[in-house]
């Protein structure tokens, strides 16, 4: 049971690469992938909703020193999504949407990345967790196949 929690609690931290920590520690396949899940749910969780207030909070005061441009960034500042994460984070979405953004996300900037990525692009709250929660199954399960694959390939049983 406390093999259980430790991987529930990697999962938060690390998302999808605690899988072959949860394997490490003696726990069943299936059991890792259900303990990382657990972990990685909570973690998207507390991401998207503290990256949203910060957001929702971000916002206001921006509206308060320069009126008129809720919307839009200032003109004479830089706009922080700009760096090459944020460009290739807006490419995805533009180009995807929610769905692409959500099972890719994760690979490329992992959960917690991912996470307050799409909710500083904007993208709707419940939608992108859904997805990103589908995309870190899908990411968690392929980790894990890998995994078990290289523990058999090396003998390590």
């Amino acid at each position: 049971m406390l093999n259980f929690a430790w991987a529930v609690l990697a999962g938060f931290a690390l998302g999808t690469p605690a899988v072959p920590f949860g394997l490490s520690i003696s726990l069943a396949p299936p059991l890792a992938l259900i303990a990382v899940l657990l972990g990685a749910a909570g973690c998207l969780l507390a991401a998207v909703f503290a990256a949203g207030w910060l957001r929702a909070r971000w916002l206001v005061r921006r509206s308060k020193r320069h009126p008129g441009t809720v919307g839009s960034p200032p003109v004479d500042r830089r706009n922080r999504l700009d760096g090459p994460t944020g460009r290739r984070a807006r490419r995805l979405a533009n180009r995807y949407g929610v769905i692409g953004f959500g099972i890719i996300g994760p690979a490329l900037f992992g959960t917690w990345g991912s996470a307050m990525l799409g909710t500083a692009l904007g993208l709707p709250r419940w939608r992108l967790i859904s997805w990103l929660m589908a995309g870190v199954t899908l990411w968690c399960t392929v980790m894990l196949l890998a995994s078990e694959a290289l523990i058999d390939a090396l003998g390590l049983r």
